[in-house]
């Protein structure tokens, strides 16, 4: 294992990690990143940012920074790598992707750091995984790997539509609704959405041999889904989607942050808010679309669906501090699972005016934080008493002036009753004795 030379900073700190940009200082998200240094300070973290071609490895330290409430500025210095990496890393080109690839590769290779929470691979990842699990299965809308033109044409003949996504990417961009059409001779094909610049798209094509050169210079050697496309708009014929946002506490346990419905344009394939679309609260506009009886359970299956799908994509995925969650009703008010990202935004808060929920959104990757830098601790303490008490035991063991060998203390004594007494009880395990 790598990594010779200092540890990382034995400071309680969070660095979180995002892409470099051209501006000064050179990263985006800046109101977001300071009310996190801000908060930081009120849970004793220290917490800066970072960028992954910052890093000097051969000393453990990190060209980073850290904003001043007082001077009210940004204050660029070096950092000891932190104890804690929040990523929050979005690229756009290959190489800030290989960046970005090679550094937490190097992190997650350091004995003496810890992630916050490991990023989603992408779409077919995660529909993977929730497939796997086996509770999903009515929530999540048929869907395969793009692998030929020829398997898209399949899909058409027998859906008579269909929707293509980016395995990865965010924000509506390269999402392309494919129609075939039987009124028009003239058009056989029709295709409305977004290119990857976030453009609009709508075009028409007079046979399969158009459509398919025109989708080739399009996608490129990009990986696509192919995915049966839902009538996923309100009665106004608008599209809308709900998003939730679900993230740990500081006990370590999945909670509903806040819910919100983002309706899209007049005529917009998705309800991004990049393409124009606007965010109103969950429950009145539900209870206006659906009625209130038919909302009060549309939410209530909501809530619960929050709970279990943060849990089974970290069951497969490995740790997770938080998941944005798009979920699709459609005409007969039936839910679809339509997205999950590991690096979600907060902007629906921002639109709907809801403080509450918003300070609730930045504070609660702060309290997870403070949660596992707590957890490492015990388990250090617990790791050490457990050293001493093994000490303990094989000196009682060595027969010297003794007849009798006295009994050794227990090991389960020793890493789990000493261990959960030294822990205060909102860290201790889930399901463990009081």
């Amino acid at each position: 294992m790598p990594t010779a030379g200092p540890h990382a900073s034995s400071v309680r700190s969070l660095g979180i990690l995002t892409t470099t940009t051209r501006h000064d200082p050179p990263f985006e998200n800046r109101s977001f990143y300071r009310r996190l240094c801000s908060l930081g300070r009120k849970l004793k973290l220290q917490v800066f940012v970072f960028t992954p071609e910052s890093v000097d490895w051969e000393q453990s330290e990190v060209s980073g920074f850290e904003y001043d409430t007082r001077s009210q500025c940004w204050i660029g210095r070096s950092f000891a790598l932190p104890a804690l990496v929040y990523d929050r890393c979005f690229f756009t080109t290959r190489r800030q992707y290989t960046e970005y690839r090679q550094t937490m590769e190097k992190l997650r290779k350091r004995p003496d750091i810890r992630l916050l929470g490991c990023g989603l691979k992408g779409k077919w990842d995660v529909h993977r995984l929730l497939t796997a699990d086996g509770r999903f299965d009515r929530y999540l809308p048929p869907t395969e790997r793009l692998r030929s033109t020829r398997r898209l044409i399949q899909w058409l003949e027998q859906y008579g539509e269909a929707l293509l996504k980016p395995s990865g990417g965010s924000q509506g961009r390269g999402v392309l609704h494919l129609r075939q059409e039987s009124r028009d001779p003239q058009t056989r094909y029709t295709v409305r959405g977004r290119d990857a610049h976030n453009t609009s798209i709508a075009r028409g094509f007079a046979d399969t041999t158009e459509l398919l050169g025109w989708l080739r210079l399009l996608i490129g050697g990009r990986s696509y889904l192919v995915q049966r496309y839902l009538r996923l708009h309100s009665r106004s014929g608008g599209a809308f989607d709900v998003r939730a946002l679900v993230q740990k506490n500081g006990a370590g346990r999945w909670q509903l942050t806040g819910l919100g419905v983002r309706l899209g344009q007049d005529g917009s394939l998705t309800s991004n808010l990049h393409g124009g679309g606007r965010v109103e609260a969950a429950a009145p506009w539900l209870s206006r679309e659906f009625g209130e009886k038919r909302a009060e359970a549309i939410l209530a299956e909501l809530t619960q669906l929050c709970i279990w799908v943060p849990e089974a994509l970290e069951a497969g995925h490995g740790r997770l501090a938080e998941v944005g969650l798009d979920f699709g009703i459609d005409t007969d008010s039936r839910i679809w699972l339509l997205e999950a990202n590991s690096k979600p935004g907060r902007s629906i808060f921002t639109y709907l005016r809801d403080e509450q929920a918003l300070s609730a959104s930045l504070a609660s990757p702060l309290r997870y934080a403070d949660y596992l830098l707590d957890l490492a601790s015990y388990e250090e303490a617990a790791a050490g008493t457990v050293v001493q008490a093994q000490r303990r035991a094989a000196c009682r063991r060595r027969p010297v002036q003794v007849q009798h060998e006295p009994t050794a203390l227990p090991p389960s004594r020793v890493s789990g009753s000493l261990y959960r007494k030294s822990m205060p009880k909102r860290h201790r395990p889930l399901g463990g004795p009081s």
